[in-house]
């Protein structure tokens, strides 16, 4: 069985049991080959998360999560709910590929960087697999609501939503075309 075969047999289970971000499958099937292949994986997304610091994960929850643009009515419905604490958090695409290469994974960084992958780099090296990890410059974290109190006024809400969907947006254009130059110029 061929490469992308196996990996298409991969993301068909992983699409029936909800594990695969909407639209990734185009990315993730463009970013596999011989010589590496894609693990855990994100094409970015907007999330509301509940709780003192969005980062406090053991303390904090995510309570709405979407990788589509947001509405004013979702987040509508979020803001009614009893919540003390929210914050809106937008991230950008993350990547991670495994390659045996070592020169591969360094072709595949430099790429990343001119793609707007700036927070990259070999996260770990085990068994002769090397597991680069990419990450985009884009990211948003906004409190929403502190100690039970609105932190924006109502009028800025449309504002709010139009550059989280815009932030979203970029994300999804470095990942285009991080997907198109390593296709065209990863040399292994």
């Amino acid at each position: 069985m061929s490469i992308s075969k196996k990996i298409e047999d991969i993301l068909r289970q992983e699409r029936i049991i909800g594990y695969l971000d909407p639209n990734a499958e185009n990315y993730i099937l463009a970013l596999n080959n011989e010589n590496f292949s894609t693990s855990s994986s994100c094409i970015g997304r907007i999330t509301i998360i509940e709780g003192d610091w969005p980062w406090e994960r053991d303390r904090s929850r995510v309570v709405y999560k979407t990788h589509n643009h947001l509405s004013i009515y979702e987040l509508a419905n979020v803001l009614s709910r009893p919540f003390d604490n929210l914050w809106l958090k937008i991230t950008g695409p993350i990547i991670h590929l495994r390659t045996e290469k070592i020169n591969c994974a360094l072709n595949i960084l430099n790429i990343a960087r001119t793609s707007g992958f700036k927070h990259s780099g070999i996260i770990s090296s085990s068994d002769n697999i090397f597991t680069v990890e990419l990450m985009s410059a884009v990211e948003i974290t906004q409190p929403l609501k502190i100690n039970n109190t609105f932190i924006f006024n109502i009028n800025s809400l449309s504002n709010i939503i139009n550059k989280s969907n815009k932030a979203l947006d970029e994300g999804h254009r470095r990942l285009e075309k991080l997907t198109n130059l390593i296709k065209k110029n990863l040399t292994c």
